[in-house]
């Protein structure tokens, strides 16, 4: 049994494990979800560390992956495709649980993947896709209307299901009584404490 105020799973790893998954899959289920929002790092051409919020949109525990849409106009996609490596960032306030996992990201434009992605995407959804200009470009107009909205099939070239293989997973606990850290690290199908 754990002690007050702790989770259940607490010093089990495999359950942690388990727990800091169920929450990210969560994430990408409810809208509602503390885990909905997350940030991701990747890295800047300069080689610096950046960061920015994204929506997850998916996470498969069995596959180890999480997922998370961009824009093919996007800094994130062309630091992504010179250097594939990331890190997303959740947290949870009321669990006073942080989730980090790293990985690589695996970048898919116009295949089967994002086909199927794009049919499920509602049309305000899409509409980010069919912008006239590019996400992160100055606008004419600050606040201003930047032309009309692109075709779908516009939008759809510049879709980008961007899917994070995690290689490792950290959980920590904020406790007041003293934080609780689990770091976990992929070798083939096990995961392990360093």
């Amino acid at each position: 049994m754990s002690a007050p105020g702790r989770p259940a799973h607490h010093g089990d790893l495999t359950a942690v494990r388990a727990a800091a998954w169920a929450m990210l899959a969560e994430g990408a289920r409810d809208p509602g979800s503390p885990c909905r929002h997350v940030t991701v790092a990747t890295i800047a051409e300069d080689g610096a560390p950046t960061l920015r919020t994204v929506v997850l949109r998916g996470a498969d525990p069995a596959a180890q992956t999480l997922r998370f849409h961009t824009d093919t106009r996007s800094h994130k996609y062309a630091e992504l495709q010179r250097d594939p490596r990331a890190e997303l960032h959740a947290y949870d306030r009321a669990a006073k649980v942080q989730i980090r996992a790293r990985g690589t990201v695996a970048l898919h434009t116009a295949d089967a993947t994002t086909a199927a992605l794009w049919a499920q995407t509602p049309e305000p959804g899409k509409s980010a896709y069919r912008q006239p200009v590019a996400p992160g470009a100055p606008l004419a107009t600050p606040g201003g209307a930047e032309g009309p909205l692109l075709s779908d099939e516009a939008g759809y070239r510049h879709f980008v299901a961007a899917i994070l293989h995690v290689d490792a997973l950290e959980w920590l606990y904020l406790a007041d009584g003293g934080h609780r850290r689990a770091r976990l690290t992929r070798h083939g199908d096990a995961w392990l404490a360093p």
